[in-house]
């Protein structure tokens, strides 16, 4: 699998991350509004963001890990076991660490997302300069 092809999977994974992420504070804030069937959306969003992050572990391993910050392949790889740990803090009602976590999620994820969509595709010479 070539480089460019790693960093377009990657970024396909770091933007379904940090959406299911917002998901689950929206979820998150449906439930504690009173509606109570979101908690079980959130345990589900949970659980299939903790397979997407060993997905994205995987791709972060792939060709090409050299060329990107050495920050997102430690972040790869925490990412699962955080996510277990968010969900084993949840299911124990650990509320006072299970929301905090969450919100450090929101943030990480949304910055490795863009990231991965700042950084130009490897092999691309048609680079254009875009204003800060």
């Amino acid at each position: 699998m070539s480089e460019r092809t790693v960093h377009m999977v990657m970024r396909g994974t770091t933007a379904a991350l940090a959406a299911l992420a917002v998901a689950q504070v929206l979820l998150a804030g449906s439930f504690l509004s009173g509606h109570y069937v979101a908690l079980t959306w959130h345990m589900t969003v949970g659980f299939s963001m903790v397979l997407l992050a060993l997905v994205h572990l995987v791709v972060a391993l792939l060709p090409g890990r050299r060329n990107r910050p050495a920050s997102l392949l430690r972040e790869a790889i925490a990412l699962p076991l955080v996510l277990a740990l968010q969900g084993v803090l949840g299911v124990f009602r650990i509320l006072e660490l299970h929301v905090p976590f969450g919100v450090a999620m929101v943030v990480g994820l949304t910055h490795a997302a863009a990231w991965a969509w700042r950084t130009p595709l490897p092999g691309n010479t048609d680079r254009v300069e875009v204003p800060a």
